[in-house]
């Protein structure tokens, strides 16, 4: 915790020839991002701008792409979810992602050369049995009360781990002729629950009569 704290967290990745990394980066270069990116490219770009006032990605010119040592480009997604406004309103949210499972001519992908093996693990609590304790204690006591509970997701408390300078470099996007760095865990990286040693969703929940 002490070094992920201090120098960032990191993914363990298997290496690849240089040739073949610039193979990958080529493609993904000239590909680009997900139709579904490109078709809500102003929702995109809203969030990339976000992510930069809050630190969590870092834009660079294009050009500088073959300097970075070992970078790694993923395209970019945008899935569309509906969520409740505090009207209670049905309303649409979205959600950009980073696929860094996408292959490229190389067959492999960052997602594909994690070392599962050596990462932290992943340890759960116990919240829903002590939901569950709760709610008996509470009917115990107050047999002909409506239990009411509720659930509150803190969408982006993985992104408040930073990452190493290694991990920062093999976790680059392009969006609108710029050179994204993400500084923070991605939402699309497989080891980013483990490598921040915390889930990629946190939750409270509070249960009351």
């Amino acid at each position: 915790m002490k070094q992920i704290l201090s120098d960032g967290a990191s993914y363990p990745l298997k290496a690849i020839p240089e040739e073949i990394r610039k193979a990958d980066l080529n493609f993904h270069k000239e590909r680009g991002n997900h139709k579904s990116a490109q078709r809500f490219n102003e929702t995109i770009i809203n969030i990339i701008k976000e992510d930069i006032e809050h630190g969590f990605a870092l834009i660079l010119p294009i050009q500088l792409l073959e300097f970075i040592k070992n970078a790694s480009l993923a395209p970019i997604g945008c899935t569309k979810q509906m969520t409740i406004n505090s009207l209670g309103e049905r309303v649409p949210k979205y959600r950009m992602t980073h696929d860094q499972s996408f292959l490229g001519p190389s067959g492999t992908s960052v997602n594909d050369r994690t070392i599962q093996e050596d990462l932290p693990p992943l340890v759960y609590g116990f919240c829903l049995k002590r939901i569950i304790h709760y709610i008996i204690k509470l009917r115990s006591k107050h047999s002909n009360k409506k239990i009411f509970i509720s659930k509150f997701d803190f969408d982006a408390a993985y992104r408040r781990c930073h990452m190493s300078v290694q991990s920062a470099q093999e976790s680059l996007t392009i969006v609108g002729g710029f050179l994204f760095m993400a500084l923070r865990l991605t939402f699309g990286g497989s080891s980013c629950p483990t490598s921040g040693l915390a889930s990629q969703r946190q939750s409270q929940t509070y249960v009351t009569c």
